[in-house]
């Protein structure tokens, strides 16, 4: 899956900007009358744009539309690609339909044919979700009920592009990499209508180190791609009519009963679960909000995130690799249920969910294949993995994962050791505590006893190391209390000390990533004030207090 290039052979249009949004009915196709409707900002969510709250709160159908013209060519193919719309979209290409998008978080990209010097581009979005869906959700007396605590943002929340590629071109590049010996190996595996590559590997400062006409190649003495070098390399593939250049990094990914080891050396997990979220952008990408937050994850020397609960933009993920943050790269299986009987029932996961979950697993690992920053996959955030039917469904998931890619895979546990019937599966345990909080909030005394216990559980009973992937309190910046409570500054600081501190008692223990890197829109509701807080900076990037623990924690950070 590649992201479009401009290059000799290849040519890229980018349709952002202002296009024309209305809500429309379920039964809605675009014609070739176009009926107009209000200016809107491509990317970007509509709900934190628009001022009327019926139109903020609708839960539906929506139409963007938009009319273009780029220079046509015989000799090319065009093709139309769409980063993201959330959830479902069909799209048309004057008035006739030439595809669909099945998940909010991932590309769609369709062929573009019969094209005249004016066109217009209709896309429907229906934002409804259901438990045949990903995020999971359902319909009930007509308004939707969603399980995951994020809000559901509805729009185009990535680039919209239009493309060119030569009659005969690549179409996938796959670098694998291998680490071990005097030489360090690259296996280059080429989708094309092509016949004859040239291979050619840059180093950084643009001087080539290897060239090939085969798919394997050997570089002597690399440098390896880690977070305190990030170093990265570049492949150009080139055929006779197309020319592809893909940006890589050489490094092994091992995990052991008690590690996670990045070439060989243990790493611990520093960092964060996020969310593509900022004001009035909504999950709108944009360039300056994801540089302030890589910004930000090295001054709190962090280094590594969770894409929480769904796949970035390869923005993020490209900057991921400039970086160097190990990321934890999660499918959008959030919150699932299933029946406690013995069939799935009505409302639960099912074989249909099933088959998106993996149509999704395959294209996230295609999308990502060749980031050195993904070291793991998670197949899934709070599955109710205590339930009977969990354990069948969880298992064939993993098995697909598993002969798609060698990378470690996990899933995040919200069930408590003992209950949960899962724990056995993943390479990673990663579980999300809330001890403090959730579970006994305001008594800090109990986190010691409980999660590490669980901890202990957990390494003792599967013999694999643990994450703990989430904790954290809600916190309103600027407010304060001696001795401290609930919501203030103070008790979050406390809260992710006492944590801290029993964490650093288990070896096994190999990450810490706090929930979350900055507070975040939900659905209205009372434990929510203008959303999630419990960020460690504000919606605006602004630090709380115990940004300056953590900083000084990770700085020093030895285990």
């Amino acid at each position: 899956m590649l992201y479009p290039k401009t290059n000799k052979y290849r040519e890229v249009f980018s349709l952002n900007g202002i296009w024309t949004f209305k809500t429309v009915a379920d039964d809605y196709e675009p014609t070739l009358e176009c009926f107009g409707g209000s200016p809107m900002a491509v990317p970007a969510s509509f709900n934190d744009i628009v001022t009327d709250k019926a139109v903020k709160d609708h839960e539906g159908k929506v139409l963007y539309e938009t009319f273009f013209s780029v220079p046509l060519s015989a000799a090319k193919l065009y093709r139309l690609r769409i980063g993201a719309t959330s959830h479902k979209c069909e799209v048309f290409i004057n008035g006739v339909k030439i595809g669909e998008g099945i998940n909010g978080y991932y590309p769609v990209d369709l062929p573009l044919e019969n094209l005249s010097e004016y066109n217009r581009l209709s896309i429907v979005i229906d934002n409804r979700l259901s438990f045949q869906t990903m995020p999971v959700g359902k319909i009930i007396d007509g308004k939707q009920v969603i399980n995951h605590d994020f809000y559901n943002f509805t729009g185009i929340h990535r680039d919209v592009l239009i493309y060119t590629l030569p009659e005969k071109h690549v179409s996938d590049i796959t670098v694998d990499t291998v680490v071990g010996g005097d030489y360090h190996k690259i296996h280059v595996s080429v989708v094309s209508t092509c016949e004859k590559f040239v291979y050619t590997v840059y180093d950084k400062q643009k001087q080539v180190v290897a060239v090939s006409d085969s798919g394997d190649i050997a570089l002597p003495s690399p440098r390896l791609w880690s977070p305190s070098d990030p170093y990265l390399y570049t492949l150009s593939v080139e055929t006779e009519c197309d020319k592809y250049d893909v940006r890589f990094g050489i490094r092994k990914v091992e995990v052991t009963e008690n590690a996670f080891l990045l070439n060989d050396v243990p790493v611990y997990f520093k960092g964060f679960g996020l969310h593509e979220d900022f004001f009035v952008l909504g999950k709108g990408n944009n360039s300056a909000v994801n540089v302030r937050n890589f910004e930000l994850l090295k001054w709190i020397n962090a280094n590594s995130f969770r894409t929480s609960h769904y796949p970035y933009s390869e923005e993020i993920m490209d900057l991921a690799d400039e970086y160097g943050f190990l990321v934890i790269d999660e499918v959008p299986a959030v919150c699932m249920k299933w029946w406690e009987g013995g069939n799935f029932c009505e409302g639960g996961a099912n074989e249909e969910t099933k088959t998106l979950h993996k149509q999704l697993i395959k294209r996230l690992i295609d999308r990502d294949k060749n980031h050195p920053s993904v070291v793991m996959y998670s197949l899934a955030n709070e599955p109710e993995s205590a339930e009977d039917n969990a354990r069948t469904y969880i298992l064939d998931v993993f098995a697909y994962a598993r002969s798609l890619t060698r990378l470690p895979l996990t899933f995040t546990n919200c069930s408590y050791f003992g209950l949960c019937k899962c724990s056995d599966i993943p390479d990673v345990i990663c579980i999300n505590r809330y001890y403090g909080w959730y579970d006994y909030i305001g008594n800090l005394s109990i986190i010691s006893s409980k999660l590490g216990k669980e901890i202990e559980d957990f390494h003792s009973t599967y013999k694999k190391p643990v994450i703990l992937s989430e904790f954290g309190a809600d916190t309103v910046e600027g407010l304060h209390a001696l001795p401290s409570e609930v919501f203030s500054e103070e008790y979050q600081s406390e809260l992710m000390e006492e944590t801290c501190n029993t964490l650093d008692k288990y070896p096994y223990l190999i990450g810490e990533h706090v929930w979350a890197f900055a507070d975040f829109k939900t659905k209205q509701g009372l434990t929510r004030f203008r959303g999630n807080r419990k960020g460690v900076f504000t919606k605006d990037r602004q630090p709380k207090a115990v940004a300056f623990f953590l900083r000084k924690r990770w700085a020093d950070f030895k285990k």
